[in-house]
């Protein structure tokens, strides 16, 4: 399968790459820097901001699937540049899938959304019913929903929860700030509940919507159990042979890191991936995150 994946040189992206290469599919990577492709892809330097280059993208390596993954992150704190990209380069991406499109038609599109996009109150999310949306970077997640699945062409959309693994905010954020003097790692009380997920397994969901989902298909992608967030970050510490992390108060982490990333961090809310389970067999090779942040910590130690 030719594959096109935006983000490809995110944390997802890359392990999402190396995931199709491996199956032995064609892979083309969307970056905004020469050079930071992930190895063996074909690489198209461009962003989500220009329709030419997305069309000339799309024209040239003529995907059947493009998994799209480029966005702005809930801990941006300018509301127009999460919109601006999130939302209208999303709309820049169909429109340039529309017009390059073949005979055949426009290619599939895998779009990764979240499930993180305000507090449930600790309640179990499901596709079936309305997520709770009280940040800037949600809105422009479920706006990127519905054009995609309005867009005419053949859609899947993937949510994915708080997603950890070797790499990314993990090991750049987390891990960092557990491994400074203060430990100050837990927002809050931190006894709010965690829906989290091992990268690899969002890459096998995004495999699986990209070959096997039908069209129109939303699945929710989360471990097997729900873990309070002072537990999955002292489990860290713990991997890491670090004493147990400290608290700082909502308020103050709100003025150091932005009030939309404090909110993602200190929302409560369990994830049902009974769908997923069902209509595509999918299983997490980490159903828990004691197993996942093993790993994790395991593979960073080795890199």
């Amino acid at each position: 399968m030719r594959v096109l994946v935006t983000g490809a040189s995110g944390f997802i992206g890359a392990t999402l790459c190396r995931r199709l290469l491996a199956d032995g599919d064609e892979v083309s990577a969307l970056v905004r820097r020469a050079g930071s492709e992930p190895a063996g892809t074909r690489a198209y330097v461009g962003d989500l901001g220009d329709v030419a280059r997305l069309r000339s993208t799309i024209g040239d390596a003529r995907p059947e699937c493009v998994v799209h993954l480029a966005a702005e992150i809930a801990s941006q704190r300018d509301a127009r540049k999460v919109h601006e990209v999130n939302v209208r380069g999303t709309e820049r991406l169909l429109e340039a899938m529309r017009a390059e499109q073949d005979g055949g038609g426009a290619p599939r599109i895998v779009f990764a959304s979240t499930v993180v996009t305000g507090d449930a109150g600790g309640r179990v999310l499901t596709e079936e019913e309305p997520l709770p949306v009280a940040t800037p970077y949600g809105r422009s997640k479920q706006e990127g929903e519905r054009l995609v699945l309005g867009a005419g062409t053949p859609a899947v959309i993937v949510r994915p929860a708080h997603v950890y693994g070797p790499g990314g905010w993990y090991a750049n954020e987390l891990i960092k700030q557990l491994r400074s003097p203060g430990r100050l790692a837990v927002i809050g009380r931190g006894d709010n509940l965690w829906d989290v997920v091992h990268v690899d397994d969002v890459v096998e969901a995004l495999v699986l919507a990209a070959r096997e989902a039908p069209a129109g298909s939303l699945y929710h992608v989360a471990d097997d159990e729900p873990i309070t967030s002072c537990d999955f970050i002292a489990l860290t510490a713990r991997e890491l042979g670090l004493g147990r992390p400290r608290h700082v108060p909502v308020a103050l982490a709100r003025i150091v890191a932005g009030r939309n990333a404090v909110d993602a961090v200190v929302r409560s809310a369990r994830t049902s991936n009974a769908k997923i389970k069902r209509e595509l067999g999918w299983q997490p090779r980490f159903a828990t995150a004691g197993e996942g942040v093993a790993d994790a910590v395991a593979r960073l130690a080795a890199a």
